[in-house]
């Protein structure tokens, strides 16, 4: 059974390394269109040779997902159709026929739609040929030397494959790419998806072509390292899907499909820019201001004469306009770090030497940094400027000056104004 995890892995190897340039180019339906209506391909292949095993069935499908891929661009280009209803047309419309063809004239021949579809790679390793002296599983080896093409084709198409990807304007004028390099990709891709038919079926073949590519996309933006990561993620999906599929008894193509989506979905999550990463990152930049924010009104009314009554807990709570227990725990943070103290027999609060020279980092930070002899200027309406910037900041957009002046009722110049000051 260890035989059907080889092919897994060099299945998804062999999908993945040209995915990174199906994701990259935009082509991530059109893979699908492929790996659907090269089943035409077969069917017709069969009907010229009456043997499902000759090889002019892999040429046929081949062929057909060149065709798919020209039907689809002169669909776009008539300008008529966009580019996601012209593939949605023609692979309905192509595999229907296979499926008819099949139904009505192929009865009694292997040609069974579901398993193009779903395939099992458990019964893979049962069909083996004898290969330099070894007997091995058919699928197994046939998927190497279909990575073999891939791999050689990429490492020598490189340069042209990378600046077709990401600026194909600029290949076409400078002739670095044409319309021939994107054909032969495009039948690699055919070759690639019909090799993978027989053992792992269609789904779980764009599964493969996509989601490891997809998911390396949004770690690295240098290519290279995108189909390296590709790789990584191809090989872990199928040993993941492979291991659950033996333990609990189910598909091993439907389980490594969904590992593939999961890890995916994970990714997304959890990347750089991912949701629970933009999350996390805005959660700790919003306890930072607000430890900021409640630094800089301290250090703005230490030191003058309305000191007591502007530092007490209750009118702290007023000028900020936070709840009790939002404030109560800032200061309380603020106190254990050492930054701020509350002076007892005053009941005021103030910043220690270690919170003066962090007001003074952080006016650096945001350029809020006055000289000496301006701090009698400062009052209580920069808590104003503060609080607008902070409440442009809950609502997660830019504070811009426009957007301060808004809130305060006043005109963008005194923001601008206001600023210069700081």
């Amino acid at each position: 059974m260890i035989e059907s995890l080889y092919i897994l892995i060099i299945t998804s190897l062999a999908c993945a390394v040209l995915g990174v340039f199906l994701v990259l180019r935009r082509l991530s339906m059109v893979s699908d269109a492929i790996s659907h209506s090269v089943l035409l391909g077969i069917v017709i292949g069969y009907f010229v040779t009456k043997d499902i095993g000759s090889v002019l069935l892999i040429i046929g499908a081949s062929l057909f997902g060149v065709l798919t891929t020209v039907c689809i661009e002169l669909l776009i280009k008539s300008k008529r159709v966009t580019e996601d209803a012209s593939v949605g047309i023609i692979f309905p419309l192509f595999f229907s026929i296979a499926v008819i063809l099949i139904t009505r004239y192929a009865r009694n021949v292997h040609l069974d739609t579901e398993m193009v579809l779903i395939g099992e790679i458990i019964l893979a390793p049962l069909h083996r040929i004898n290969f330099l002296g070894l007997s091995l599983p058919k699928a197994l080896v046939q998927m190497v030397f279909v990575l073999l093409i891939n791999t050689v084709f990429i490492a020598v198409f490189f340069r042209k494959l990378k600046i077709s990807s990401f600026d194909p304007v600029y290949a076409g004028v400078a002739g670095i790419a044409g319309a021939g390099l994107y054909y032969v990709f495009m039948a690699l891709v055919s070759f690639t998806a019909v090799s993978a038919f027989e053992s792992v079926g269609a789904i779980l073949t764009i599964s493969f072509f996509i989601s490891p590519a997809a998911s390396a996309y949004l770690i690295s933006k240098d290519l290279k390292i995108t189909i390296f990561l590709a790789a990584v993620y191809a090989v872990v999906n199928s040993c993941i899907g492979y291991f659950l599929a033996v333990k609990f008894n189910v598909s091993m193509s439907g389980m490594c499909a969904l590992v593939s989506g999961l890890t995916f979905m994970i990714t997304i999550a959890v990347y750089p820019g991912g949701i629970i990463t933009k999350m996390i990152r805005y959660i700790k930049n919003k306890n930072r201001f607000s430890r900021e924010l409640l630094i800089l009104h301290i250090d703005n009314h230490t030191g003058k004469k309305n000191a007591l009554g502007e530092l007490g807990y209750s009118t702290i709570r007023e000028h900020i306009a936070w709840s009790d227990r939002k404030l109560k725990y800032v200061l309380d943070k603020l106190i254990k770090k050492g930054y701020v103290y509350r002076a007892k027999e005053r009941g005021v609060y103030s910043l220690t030497e270690t919170g003066k020279k962090l007001s003074d980092d952080i006016r650096k930070h945001y350029r809020l940094r006055v000289r000496e002899n301006d701090m009698a200027k400062i009052d209580t309406g920069r808590d104003d400027y503060i609080s607008a910037i902070y409440e442009l900041i809950e609502k997660k957009e830019i504070a811009t000056n426009k957007k301060i002046s808004e809130i305060l009722g006043v005109k963008a110049a005194s923001v601008s104004e206001m600023l210069k000051n700081w």
